[in-house]
């Protein structure tokens, strides 16, 4: 399986300590699947779901108090990966859904998780960062 880079890596410091928690609880989530069980993608990815609802909430509520200027692109971003986790765990019922639902958090999502915490979030805490400084 592969494994979302690990957090201690700088490049996943954004030196916000609400991001870094939450992009951390995520990590710790996603690492902790029985790879050996669908099952166990199928409640992880669950979980995942109940963690990044809670987790963009939070994100999005600083991007509102803060005014933050791309705010309604990360939303939609948030949005879309919220649909792709209900899409792939509500498919999970049949043998094709359930390696379709492995094969997104193996492949899929740690990409995603790079990406979107390289380029929006980091973008996010750097603002975040300026204007609790100003």
């Amino acid at each position: 399986m592969k494994n979302i880079k690990e957090f201690e890596n700088e490049k996943h410091l954004l030196k916000n300590d609400t991001m870094d928690t939450l992009h951390q609880e995520f990590l710790d989530i996603y690492n902790s699947v029985d790879i050996s069980s669908y099952e166990s993608f199928i409640q992880k990815l669950i979980q995942l779901k109940e963690h990044s609802r809670v987790h963009f909430a939070k994100e999005e509520e600083l991007m509102d108090e803060f005014n933050y200027p791309t705010a309604r692109e990360h939303k939609d971003e948030h949005a879309k990966v919220l649909a792709e986790l209900n899409y792939f765990i509500n498919n999970a019922v049949s043998s094709f859904g359930k390696k379709m639902l492995k094969a997104y958090y193996i492949e899929k999502l740690p990409d995603w998780f790079d990406l979107h915490l390289l380029s929006m979030d980091s973008d996010l805490a750097a603002y975040l960062n300026k204007s609790k400084a100003s």
